[in-house]
């Protein structure tokens, strides 16, 4: 069993983000990924900040009415092509980083989450919070 917390840290150029995923259960758990990459970062401008248009957030399989996805982190980078994993045994933890710079004015709903091919683990990993840009 894996908990998620993301954490969000401003800086003059943007904001810092931190996501850190730790194994709370009593079984070791396995991080298999497909490649190099091993979280994901997503910001969606909230429905308040969109005029509530109902366009759902592309791809992210939510639903979610009110959002706009307008950042991903790995958009235009490139991750080795290499099988990898990783496993965390109880009261282990990974961490993940990522920079978004700077953002346009408005309210973010900013996700995170672990890219592994299991996708209970991927759920389990994912965490979110809200940022305003003022």
């Amino acid at each position: 069993m894996l908990e998620a917390t993301l954490t969000v840290a401003p800086t003059p150029e943007g904001f810092d983000l931190t996501l850190a995923v730790e194994n709370v259960g009593s079984d070791r758990v396995t991080l298999a990924f497909r490649d190099g990459q091993r979280a994901e970062f997503v910001a969606d401008r909230t429905g308040s900040e969109n005029g509530g248009t109902g366009a759902g957030t592309e791809g992210n399989g939510r639903g979610a009415g009110d959002e706009e996805a307008v950042w991903h982190w790995s958009e235009g980078r490139m991750f080795t092509m290499a099988l990898g994993a990783e496993e965390l045994g109880p009261g282990e933890s990974v961490t993940e980083t990522a920079t978004w710079s700077d953002p346009a004015p408005g309210e973010y709903a900013v996700r995170a989450w672990l890219t592994t091919e299991d996708d209970g683990v991927r759920r389990e990993s994912e965490a979110e919070t809200v940022v305003v840009v003022g």
